[in-house]
C-alpha cells in the first residue's frame, strides 16, 4: 500500500532532489550499473497524476522493493516544496549524496576523459556532461570544490547523463599527472592556440580540458598540456563559446577522429 505522507526524519541539507522521470530513471540506471552509490530515500508522486498512471506507479513500487525507499503519494503542493522547476511531471525523488572519487581508480586502457574547469553553473555543467557522455567520454573530472553541489539540476540539464557517467572530483593536475603515467595526453582548448582542433591529433588515450568562459584554466593545468587546440569561427568574433558548446564540439571531434582511425 502506498504511503500518503513523507518521512519527517529527512535531513534536507544532505539530500539531492531529482525531478521528473528522466532523472529518476537515470538514478535507477546509475545504481544498477554501479556508477553511483547514492541512497534513494523517498519518491514522491503527485496525487493529481495518479489517474491513468497505474503502470508507472507499479514500476516505482517494484523498484522500491529493490532499493528500499518509501513511495509517497502526496498533494501537488507538497511535492512542489521540493521541486525547483515545473518540469517534474508529478514525480520527485529524494536521495542521499553520491560519493565522488578523487582519482581515476582504474583508467580505461584507451580511454577518453574530460576536464571541466571553471564551470560553476549547474545548468552549463549538465549541458556539457550531456554532450561528452553522448560523444563517448569515459569520465568527467571536475575540481574538488565543485563536488556536484547541485546534482539534481545537473542531472535534469544533462538528461540524466550525470548519473550515468563516472565523475571524479579532485585536483585536475594530480589526476592528469596520474593518467599521463598510463599514456594519456592532455589537450586543452584555447582560443589562441596555433592549430584548429580538426587538424590536431585527438587520438585516444586522451584527456580533453575545457575551461569556463570567464576564468578558463589554471596555469598549473595549462603547464601540463601536451598541446592546445582552437575552434575556428565562421566570422570575426572575439568572445569565447560557452563551456558546454565548446565541450560538445571538441568531444565529437575526438569521437570522429577515433572512428576514422578504427
Amino acid at each position: 500500500m502506498l504511503q500518503n505522507t513523507t518521512k519527517n526524519s529527512l535531513d534536507l541539507s544532505d539530500i539531492d532532489v531529482f525531478e521528473g522521470m528522466v532523472s529518476v530513471r537515470s538514478v535507477f540506471e546509475g545504481k544498477d550499473k554501479g556508477v553511483t552509490d547514492r541512497e534513494i530515500k523517498t519518491v514522491l508522486f503527485s496525487e493529481d497524476s495518479v489517474k491513468g498512471n497505474g503502470k508507472l506507479l507499479g514500476f516505482l513500487k517494484a523498484r522500491s522493493f529493490v532499493y528500499g525507499y518509501e513511495l509517497c503519494v502526496v498533494k501537488k503542493e507538497e511535492l512542489e516544496l521540493y521541486a525547483t522547476g515545473n518540469s517534474h511531471g508529478g514525480v520527485v525523488m529524494l536521495c542521499g549524496k553520491r560519493s565522488y572519487p578523487d582519482k581515476v581508480v582504474v583508467p580505461k586502457e584507451n580511454g577518453f576523459y574530460v576536464i571541466l574547469e571553471g564551470v560553476e553553473d549547474p545548468y552549463n555543467l549538465g549541458y556539457a556532461i550531456r554532450s561528452v557522455y553522448a560523444a563517448g567520454a569515459d569520465g568527467v573530472i571536475v575540481p574538488r570544490h565543485n563536488a556536484m553541489m547541485s546534482a539534481g539540476i545537473a542531472c535534469r540539464s544533462s538528461a540524466g547523463a550525470s548519473e550515468l557517467i563516472d565523475i571524479i572530483c579532485g585536483s585536475d593536475t594530480e589526476i592528469t599527472a596520474s593518467l599521463k603515467t598510463k599514456g594519456y595526453r592532455l589537450v586543452c582548448s584555447d582560443m589562441n592556440a596555433p592549430a584548429p582542433a580538426h587538424l590536431s591529433d585527438l587520438k585516444k588515450p586522451i584527456i580533453l580540458a575545457v575551461g569556463g568562459e570567464r576564468r578558463g584554466f589554471s596555469k598549473a593545468l595549462t603547464s601540463q598540456a601536451d598541446c592546445t587546440v582552437r575552434l575556428d569561427y565562421g566570422r570575426d568574433f572575439p568572445m569565447a563559446l560557452s563551456a558546454a558548446s565548446a565541450a560538445a564540439i571538441l568531444a565529437f571531434e575526438v569521437t570522429k577522429q577515433n572512428k576514422i582511425s578504427n
